[in-house]
């Protein structure tokens, strides 16, 4: 017997907790008024196991629920991350679109001042090779812009069309060493020539020894050249060298239109001149 009960003991005491569990529960079914102490013992005794187990399944519960959040809050910081870098490139192009705006308002205010066909362009290209001082637009003969036309911009001159193809024209700054620039002096209207350096100033030659020079000097356009309109800004005298013999004299020109930063420009289509000029 004793053998037996070694040999099944895991059956027979599952069989004894089985019985156990019976008879509380007709004994709790035919006196459910009456407390019976056995079954407060079973109780206080469960009691223990059953906090352990409903702590267990809050804590499964809530890092499940834990997870499921910081998935949801990835997903929702990548989308916030993808929003962001949208609206920065939006706010990206909505100021390159204000710049462009605000230059143009620039260009076509200074294109009230003059009279005659002129047409706006873009700079497409600028030459890479220090001893040529040119660029393109993108405007050529198909828009009306020929050979030796004045190239001018807000700040000043810019230069002449060069060679005009039929969608773009390249064209000569003044700082180019084949330029020439029939000019004066603002304020004492000295006159000369404003040629193209090396080096990418301006000089202006061909100055009588005795005319009034001197650094600080605005030089503008004297209108006699037949390509640019009269009075439009070249640039400001910055140094004036005098020799001990000869009879002229030379003066380094800083020009007023900044050559690297231009993006639209005015190209004349004929005869132009200020309407300052005009009686």
């Amino acid at each position: 017997m004793l053998e037996f009960v070694r040999r099944n003991r895991i059956v027979c005491t599952s069989g004894l907790l089985l019985l156990f569990s019976l008879i509380l529960l007709s004994t709790s079914a035919s006196t459910r008024r009456r407390m019976d102490p056995l079954t407060g013992i079973v109780l206080d005794g469960m009691w223990p196991l059953q906090r352990a187990t409903a702590a267990t399944v809050q804590a499964l519960a809530g890092a499940w629920r834990t997870y499921v959040d910081l998935v949801g809050i990835r997903q929702e910081n990548e989308r916030l991350r993808r929003r962001v870098v949208e609206l920065e490139q939006q706010a990206i192009r909505l100021a390159e679109v204000e710049q462009t705006d605000k230059r143009l308002e620039e260009v076509l205010n200074f294109r009230a001042t003059l009279v005659g066909d002129l047409i706006v362009a873009n700079i497409i290209a600028r030459d890479p090779l220090p001893w040529f001082s040119s660029l393109t637009i993108d405007k050529g003969a198909a828009d009306g812009v020929q050979k030796n036309a004045a190239v001018l911009s807000p700040f000043g001159v810019v230069g002449q069309t060069m060679t005009a193809g039929r969608h773009a024209t390249r064209i000569l700054l003044l700082t180019d060493h084949n330029s020439g620039i029939d000019a004066v002096v603002q304020r004492s209207r000295a006159r000369g020539i404003v040629e193209g350096a090396l080096d990418g100033r301006c000089v202006m030659k061909y100055v009588k020894r005795g005319e009034d020079l001197e650094v600080g000097d605005r030089v503008v356009t004297s209108g006699l050249d037949g390509i640019f309109p009269k009075g439009i800004m070249i640039g400001e005298v910055t140094r004036v060298t005098r020799g001990t013999r000869g009879l002229l004299q030379v003066a380094d020109i800083q020009p007023s239109v900044p050559l690297d930063r231009i993006e639209e420009v005015l190209v004349a289509r004929g005869a132009v001149q200020s309407a300052e000029q005009l009686p």
